[in-house]
């Protein structure tokens, strides 16, 4: 089951309270002015492509630019210019990078896809 944002933000909050020994209250508001700094520098630099912000050992957010291009709508035939999008990367570091990845099983089987067989 999925935890709920909410629910990870009052984990962080309850873990920063913890570490400075302080209220949850001055921690929310804490960690509600470093995510809204964060947010600042990003607004303030997405018009450039490959800025990033390296948070030690945490990750890396990165904005990437991905260009205008010409789409054909499948049921019409026409051709349409989508928009040039700027989007916001998180690239995991670290500790969290190595824990992300799944081990392969010792003996994988590969299951078969429903194509032809030979």
């Amino acid at each position: 089951m999925a935890i709920s944002s909410k629910t990870g933000l009052g984990m962080l909050v309850g873990k920063v309270a913890e570490s400075l020994g302080t209220t949850k209250k001055s921690a929310r508001g804490i960690v509600g002015r470093v995510i809204s700094c964060l947010e600042g520098i990003l607004a303030d630099n997405i018009g450039t492509d490959g800025f990033s912000v390296k948070l030690g050992k945490f990750g890396k957010l990165t904005i990437r630019h991905r260009p205008a291009s010409v789409r054909r709508i499948p049921l019409t035939g026409e051709k349409r210019l989508t928009c040039g999008r700027r989007k916001v990367r998180f690239t995991a570091l670290g500790r969290l990078r190595s824990i992300e990845r799944v081990p392969l099983p010792a003996n994988p089987t590969i299951a078969s896809t429903g194509g032809p067989q030979k």
